[in-house]
């Protein structure tokens, strides 16, 4: 397996690659890939992503107190991929919501034809009550050179205070 990261994206975010070969375990009796087998080659992806970027799943969730579930998984097949060829997974940061992280992905085979694309949702949630809570800012900036631009979320803006006396009307 190698992993490296390249400014690829034209739209201003980095994507991350790994790259791994299909194994015997990965194919069917023709020796084309399973489907399934995508899940694998995308959660490695996703995991050397977030050690890329200083929050390997070792640590993250003792650091921010969050569990990062996968809520959603889509994959379009496009292009059979065959035992031992070398795939590049390619995974950025499409989105960002209050509480969600969606990760884009492209695998590629030798010559970059793509063999499948697609997302994954991962949602930030609480420890202890498994509520969905903010993605944490440290999180928000160490992906955000994987985010693009126009996906990253608001900066939050500063909430008005009250004017001074107001609910204080004495009669």
């Amino acid at each position: 397996m190698q992993n490296e990261s390249a400014s690829t994206s034209p739209v201003n975010a980095r994507r991350h690659h790994v790259q791994d070969y299909v194994r015997w375990s990965d194919v069917d009796v023709s020796g084309i890939i399973r489907w399934g087998t995508y899940v694998r080659f995308v959660e490695m992806a996703e995991t050397e992503l977030f050690r890329a970027v200083g929050f390997p799943y070792a640590t993250l969730w003792d650091r921010l107190d969050i569990w990062l579930p996968r809520v959603q998984f889509h994959l379009d097949y496009r292009n059979p991929a065959r035992l031992d060829e070398l795939l590049d997974t390619e995974i950025w940061v499409g989105r960002i919501g209050r509480s969600s992280i969606r990760l884009e992905f492209l695998v590629k085979k030798p010559g970059g034809d793509l063999a499948a694309e697609g997302y994954l949702v991962i949602v930030s949630i609480d420890r202890k009550n498994a509520r969905s809570v903010d993605v944490p800012k440290p999180l928000l900036d160490a992906l955000a050179p994987y985010t693009s631009p126009s996906r990253r979320p608001p900066s939050p803006s500063p909430q008005p205070s009250p004017a001074r006396g107001e609910g204080d009307k004495n009669k």
